[in-house]
């Protein structure tokens, strides 16, 4: 095999392995709900977390903007959006039933890259 498709196999196995990490960040992270309260942290471009648990009731949620663009926590089948210009936060609250809800930032292409979750409420 020549130096040149060698270098190429390389390259396009470096790229591959690029596409399939954790652009979405806390993917694999859960944070518990503490007394119907949970922080979420943005940052460019991922949540600190891919799963909340929290208790059936209401939840109020922090979204911390520690990125320098912004980005919005919208918990599908809700009314809950929040909005956060870089360095900001917002904080608001939903009631929820036992169920599975999915998460996500609303600004284009943010969840295509992993800026998405589940709360699981029991």
């Amino acid at each position: 095999m020549s130096r040149r498709v060698l270098a190429s196999i390389v390259v396009l196995a470096s790229l591959a392995l690029a596409a399939c990490g954790s652009s979405g960040g806390g993917s694999g992270v859960t944070k518990a709900a503490t007394g119907g309260a949970v922080t979420v942290v943005a940052s460019d471009i991922k949540f600190d977390v891919g799963k909340i648990t929290a208790s059936a009731g209401p939840l109020t949620v922090t979204l911390e903007n520690h990125g320098a663009i912004e980005h919005t926590f919208k918990i599908d089948g809700t009314s809950l959006l929040l909005k956060t210009n870089a360095g900001a936060s917002a904080t608001g609250t939903v009631t929820l039933n036992k169920g599975t809800y999915d998460f996500e930032c609303t600004i284009p292409g943010h969840k295509a890259q992993g800026m998405k979750g589940t709360v699981v409420v029991s």
